[in-house]
């Protein structure tokens, strides 16, 4: 039997953690799923709610099996570890608590791991919805992904991989993990970007499949919704580039000047689209941050320049363009 552990991390989340949970429920496989609910030291109902999901699933014989774990607040990092050191069967699947799944999505996941035993990892293509869980965009996200295969180098490019959409082998995990310093699955000095890490960690030790039919909802609300937490987030995401090809590197093929050249070019295409949206404090600082990595070149210095004018300059300067019809142009395009 290919049960499945589900770990869904959650804080302050009591309104929206039910869409998650019901979606698991719902979830068409026979097999049997272990949901560990890990509070990461939320002050609202989250209790209250799963007092009553409790209730009608906490049997531990049930084809759908919950518990729930409360702890001071310690962050996302320790809540994962924490629920997979809490569940056992031998597939797992991560799911944000604000979001949710199709009905389908284990189904179509697990049948790809018991046709292609060399395949460890099944993500899966996305819909964007709202707080009220309505459709916000124009139709399936990503509905063809490179990270398929062996995709360490497409993987250290950029992270493509919603991480509410993984399937696991818990096998794949528990190596990944062994091959650290500290030993645990998710490491403890990523506070942003853990799940990334693991997911480059995975893919040195097997191969990635993707379901291209969206049976991820990804919500998008409060602060997903807030450029100014982009600059810190996409500056742990640098750090793990760096990071990995420094200590996995030599047996990829990889140098630690190539983890920060991609770093670089990541920090670089965020930066330059965020200053192209008038973003223009995030494109400041995300040259700060390439500046801190020491992956900055001219290129940031010039962006960092620019960025730092006033917006009314550039406001002007659209509307203008906008005026005689003139379409904006970024250098080199």
């Amino acid at each position: 039997m290919n049960d499945v552990a589900v770990i869904i991390p959650t804080h302050n989340r009591a309104t929206l953690l039910p869409d998650a949970l019901d979606s698991v429920i719902a979830q068409t496989v026979s097999q049997r799923i272990e949901v560990a609910v890990i509070d990461d030291g939320s002050t609202d109902d989250t209790e209250r709610v799963m007092a009553d999901y409790l209730d009608r699933c906490g049997d531990p014989a049930a084809r759908v099996c919950m518990s729930y774990t409360r702890l001071d607040k310690q962050g996302v990092v320790t809540a994962r570890n924490t629920g997979l050191a809490k569940t056992s069967a031998p597939l797992v699947a991560f799911l944000d608590s604000d979001d949710y799944w199709h009905r389908d999505k284990l189904a179509r996941q697990i049948e790809i791991l018991i046709q292609q035993p060399s395949v460890g990892v099944v993500h899966t293509s996305f819909r964007y919805v709202d707080e009220s869980g309505t459709l916000c965009d124009d139709g399936p996200q990503r509905p063809t992904n490179p990270c398929v295969g062996a995709c360490v180098p497409t993987l250290l490019d950029e992270d493509l991989v919603i991480f509410s959409s993984v399937l696991m082998r818990r096998s794949i995990i528990d190596r990944a993990a062994a091959d650290e310093p500290h030993g645990l699955p998710f490491d403890p000095r990523w506070t942003n970007a853990q799940d990334y890490d693991l997911l480059l960690r995975a893919a040195r030790l097997c191969e990635y499949a993707y379901v291209a039919d969206p049976m991820t909802m990804y919500r998008l609300h409060g602060a997903h919704g807030a450029m100014g937490n982009l600059p810190r987030a996409f500056g742990f995401h640098a750090q793990v580039q760096i990071d990995f090809a420094k200590r996995h590197g030599e047996s990829l093929g990889l140098t630690e000047a190539d983890g920060r050249s991609k770093a670089a070019a990541f920090l670089w295409g965020r930066a330059d689209s965020a200053f192209w949206q008038r973003e223009l404090q995030t494109a400041h600082s995300l040259c700060e941050v390439a500046e801190e990595l020491g992956v900055a070149d001219l290129r940031f210095e010039e962006l960092k320049r620019k960025a730092s004018r006033p917006s009314w300059m550039y406001a002007a300067k659209d509307r203008i363009d906008q005026m005689i019809g003139k379409q904006p142009s970024r250098p080199g395009r």
